[in-house]
């Protein structure tokens, strides 16, 4: 699901967010933004994606699903003429409807203008190559902002704190809630101007939606010329109307707000709960400081691979969906996980409403891993939640449970990364083991490698002079929240690695001994993988059929511990980025394994 969106470049891109002014007339040229919720300000543009999944032998038909589409600030698009399509679906022919307006973009991606309150239903039919059919309708609803309630006391209308009072505690400890606040008093950046408040503010832009900017017309407020404190006091003195819609409020994220509170029912809330990316790319989404979407569609938790193949299943939603990860996090039970076609997005790990954590991660510092809880490990703690081998137990629990159970369970297929981190996940035989020491010097575990630093720009020699700035290449394809320590644009983003590792050029880097023993000193990847080529053998050797497979092998009768043992390691130790990730241990882990099986390796692995 790849987006072919244009990009017109960063000078536009700003220039485009300078014209978001105070009192602008609608004939400017103003960015097209849509915030892929199912609640949008009267005036502003909705777009969606069209999307569907195969059906099964037992229910051929497929199914269809709408996805709230993104167009933010870094997109440059000034018109939905220019809009450029994204590759269609392949195996499926789509057909859009839509009730209330007319369609002003008809392809992969729909897209409408909300012009008048009420509700719009836009629906998707979906046909497979057999001519099976499948369809879907998403109501979104149009209507005017009424502000939280919370700035002045004096807003019209029912508000967000009457009803949801703990979400509203929580969001007042939050940056959003004083943005304007900080920015108006001198305190938020020397840079800070006019520009900035489409922003941070409630319901700024095009329509006459009763937010921040109409307000700010219908009273006079100007921009003040002098930023110092007391400014924010004077606005809510002089002009309360305009200071309720100050600052990122409910509204800015789940839509205006007085069709839900004038007409909603629990049936119909008129007030959106998605966890779409689009209600954060609307402001987090601009060349040069708001780049997180930029990453983040670049990522494995954007693309589908990790969140459309286990849609439905209960036991997977912890971590291939976006809301089942937000229900674990929460501590609900796994039989009220939320297991719909929903991918990682922001909201999934960063909680709006809840600033007790560092970054409002939803789980922080004490990771729950199969073996038990892992404490200390700060913002890892997100990351390692779902990167473990995720079988009840562990290595222990299920080598050692297997005369009980009569079952056992491999890894998860690519997960080891948090048990190789915390020197665990391999069955030992009680014995300690080395381990290298990347959990305790590297800066945020999982983080300091992950998020590094993406490529930035080459200014052409002119740093005060913007106009001529180009993107390195691979930007935002590596490092921050693309999480990817790689790419075929950025190559292998081996800076992470530079502050201890020294003039290091690539992962692969050549290993200090010969461990597996073939008489050749190889990367440690290539070591590691000769361990592992050993171990198969003598897997198979011990009467295990198709050693490699981690679902459909076959045990011998009464396999004995080690047998089992290191049939785990070896699945354990097969997974990408084993050798980065903890080389001493997956060293030391193998060789004992064929140690156990009778076995000879290579070369010990020195003391330290």
């Amino acid at each position: 699901m790849s987006r072919k969106v244009l990009l017109l470049g960063v000078v536009i891109v700003l220039l485009g967010a300078g014209l978001w002014i105070i009192g602008a007339q609608e004939e400017e040229a103003h960015p097209i933004i849509t915030t892929a919720s199912s609640t949008v300000g009267v005036g502003t543009y909705v777009a969606a994606e069209a999307f569907a999944l195969p059906g099964s032998e037992e229910e051929p038909a497929p199914t269809a699903y709408i996805l709230p589409y993104a167009i933010y600030i870094n997109t440059g698009l000034m018109s939905v003429e220019e809009f450029v399509q994204p590759e269609p679906l392949e195996g499926f022919t789509f057909a859009w409807s839509l009730e209330g307006a007319d369609l002003l973009v008809d392809g992969p991606v729909a897209i409408f203008m909300a012009e008048s309150a009420g509700q719009y239903t836009l629906t998707l039919t979906a046909t497979d190559e057999a001519g099976n059919v499948a369809e879907t309708s998403w109501v979104v609803t149009a209507s005017t902002y009424v502000g939280s309630g919370t700035m002045t006391g004096e807003a019209e209308h029912n508000q967000c704190a009457n009803c949801h009072e703990d979400n509203t505690e929580g969001w007042l400890a939050t940056g959003h809630s004083d943005m304007l606040v900080r920015g108006l008093d001198g305190v938020l950046s020397s840079h800070y101007g006019e520009a900035c408040i489409s922003c941070h503010t409630t319901g700024f832009g095009l329509g006459e939606n009763g937010g921040f900017d109409d307000a700010a017309a219908a009273s006079g407020w100007t921009f003040p010329e002098t930023l110092e404190a007391g400014q924010w006091d004077a606005l809510v003195t002089n002009f309360p109307d305009v200071a309720d819609m100050g600052n990122i409020q409910c509204e800015s994220c789940h839509g205006p707000g007085f069709a839900h509170a004038t007409e909603g029912v629990a049936s119909n809330r008129m007030i959106s709960t998605e966890l779409g990316y689009g209600v954060c790319a609307q402001c987090h989404g601009e060349e040069t400081h708001h780049v997180f979407p930029m990453q983040w569609e670049n990522s494995n938790h954007a693309t589908g691979s990790a969140w459309t193949a286990e849609v439905g299943n209960q036991t997977c939603a912890q971590c291939h969906s976006g809301e089942g990860f937000i229900d674990f996090a929460d501590g609900l039970p796994e039989e009220e996980w939320r297991s719909g076609l929903q991918n990682l997005t922001c909201a999934s790990c960063h909680d709006p409403h809840d600033a007790t954590n560092p970054f409002q991660l939803r789980i922080y510092d004490t990771a729950v891993l199969p073996e038990g809880e892992v404490t200390g490990v700060g913002v890892a703690a997100t990351c390692m939640s779902c990167h473990n081998g995720r079988r009840a137990g562990g290595a222990a629990g299920q080598v050692d449970g297997f005369a009980t159970a009569g079952r056992l369970s491999m890894p998860h297929e690519g997960n080891n990364e948090a048990e190789l981190l915390t020197t665990g996940g391999g069955y030992t035989w009680g014995e300690t083991l080395p381990t290298s020491p990347h959990s305790a010097v590297v800066e945020g575990v999982c983080t300091g490698c992950h998020m590094g630093p993406t490529p930035g720009f080459d200014n052409y020699g002119t740093p005060d002079d913007s106009s001529d700035d180009q993107a390195l290449p691979g930007r935002h394809t590596v490092g921050g929240h693309s999480f990817a320590v790689e790419s075929e644009a950025a190559g292998e983003n081996v800076v992470v690695c530079q502050g201890c590792h020294i003039g290091a050029t690539t992962f692969e880097y050549e290993s200090a001994r010969d461990y597996d023993g073939d008489g050749a000193i190889e990367t440690i990847q290539e070591e590691v993988a000769g361990l592992r080529e050993n171990l198969f053998g003598l897997l198979t050797a011990g009467g295990i059929v198709d050693a490699e497979m981690m679902r459909g092998f076959t045990l011998p009768e009464n396999p004995s511990v080690e047998l089992l043992g290191a049939f785990w390691n070896y699945h354990f130790t097969g997974m990408p980025g084993t050798a980065v990730h903890n080389f001493r241990y997956s060293v030391a882990l193998l060789q004992l394994s064929i140690a156990k099986l009778g076995g000879t390796s290579g070369a010990p692995l020195p003391a330290r």
